[in-house]
């Protein structure tokens, strides 16, 4: 099989990317401009130039990749008619045309994503992983039958952490491209002026215009104004609006957060936090003061067991007035503080009788590129709030899909 490209098809800094002879080649880029694409393009021709040695993606999580990376390999293989076969259990790519492999790698286990020799590496996402995996691949790239090897990072910049560190580095063999959402003619119109509307000035020239900018000084939860947003609304309870609960698990304390649910706005009007319990104690809590509710819990609770007979989730599931909403893993913490800020910004959020919450979101400021948990009795209450601002107003829209309650 002869492995034909066409350039032509490419956008700009797509095939600036490609052509990049480095041994690093980093691609930075707002939300949509075709990083992922363009890297899961380059694997499959590393894969062929390079068989039968193997090369390794890495994305975020596997939970990512199978919604990202893995469906993109799988149509660009389909759409060109080449043999394949993946198999989930062993996370890999096998391509029959030329006998080369892929490998998956989870960066959120460092630890696993050490192996033998490889020829090539990509890293989706790079800048909301650890440097610790960026260093693995660099360990691992030294193949001696690899005909080209390379390491190719593609992502959105994360503030001015690691990333924005080796680019800045020069004694790092590594090329630059810097791409913008708005150079991706087939992007929608309407999707490129949502970013730009859901987004600070700092926010969209990171997320949208690819740069590297401080996204780390000050609050948190900055456009929160307590003269603004602490409002009374006893009118809400007579308007039969469905009610919300945000739970974040965590034995000291266990914080949720209660409100309700309106077209395009929440007002939190109630929270329990609890010290030194299980799930079990606040979910018996909760049930006493509303029997009927949709949860949206840390998705850490699918697995996180507060008793050896059931997970936090399915304790949750065991009332019968209670449906749950979460996605397989959580998103990364600045996603759900963007979406929380937005909703904020926007006009969209009130709050009463919620110490915990305004507390937090008066006095969270970030640490580096999180935020900032030395005072472990802060930052609970946000945190569960976030995950369900996060699930039903979400700042970075993705796709179309509504939301499944089981």
């Amino acid at each position: 099989m002869i492995f034909r490209i066409k350039k032509d098809k490419m956008l700009k800094h797509q095939r600036q990317f490609w052509d990049m002879s480095n041994r690093i080649v980093l691609l930075i880029g707002g939300y949509g401009s075709g990083k992922t694409y363009i890297g899961a393009l380059k694997s499959l021709y590393m894969s062929y130039l390079n068989s039968p040695v193997p090369g390794v993606y890495v994305s975020p999580s596997h939970q990512l990749a199978t919604k990202t990376i893995i469906i993109t390999l799988k149509e660009l293989c389909n759409r060109a008619g080449i043999d394949y076969t993946y198999n989930q259990q062993r996370g890999e790519f096998i391509f029959h045309n030329w006998g080369g492999k892929i490998w998956f790698g989870s960066g959120d286990k460092p630890d696993s994503l050490r192996g033998p020799n490889i020829g090539w590496a990509v890293i989706d996402e790079p800048f909301i992983q650890k440097r610790e995996v960026f260093e693995q691949m660099i360990a691992r790239v030294r193949h001696p039958e690899a005909k080209k090897s390379q390491i190719y990072l593609t992502g959105t910049p994360e503030s001015l952490n690691w990333g924005w560190v080796i680019a800045n580095d020069p004694d790092m063999d590594i090329g630059i491209i810097q791409a913008s959402t708005l150079d991706n003619p087939y992007l929608p119109d309407d999707y490129k002026q949502s970013l730009l509307q859901a987004y600070s000035e700092e926010q969209i020239e990171a997320y949208v215009h690819g740069k590297f900018v401080n996204l780390t000084q000050g609050r948190v939860y900055k456009d929160f104004d307590r003269q603004k947003h602490v409002i009374e609304r006893p009118d809400l309870k007579n308007e039969n609006l469905p009610i919300g609960i945000s739970m974040d698990f965590n034995v000291d304390a266990m914080s949720s957060e209660i409100f309700y649910i309106g077209p395009n706005w929440i007002h939190v009007f109630d929270e329990v936090r609890l010290k030194n319990a299980t799930t079990y104690d606040m979910v018996e809590e909760l049930v006493k003061r509303y029997p009927e509710a949709k949860i949206f819990p840390d998705s850490s609770g699918s697995a996180r067991r507060s008793s050896a007979v059931a997970s936090d989730h399915q304790i949750i599931r065991d009332h019968p007035g209670y449906t749950i909403s979460a996605p397989k893993a959580n998103p990364p913490v600045r996603e759900r503080v963007n979406s929380v800020n937005k909703l904020i910004r926007d006009g969209n959020f009130s709050c009463e009788k919620c110490p915990n919450l305004i507390m937090d979101f008066e006095q969270n400021v970030w640490h580096g590129n999180d935020i900032d948990k030395r005072d472990s009795t802060q930052s609970h209450a946000s945190d569960a709030i976030g995950y369900g601002i996060n699930r039903l107003f979400p700042a970075r829209r993705r796709t179309a899909t509504s939301i499944q309650w089981n």
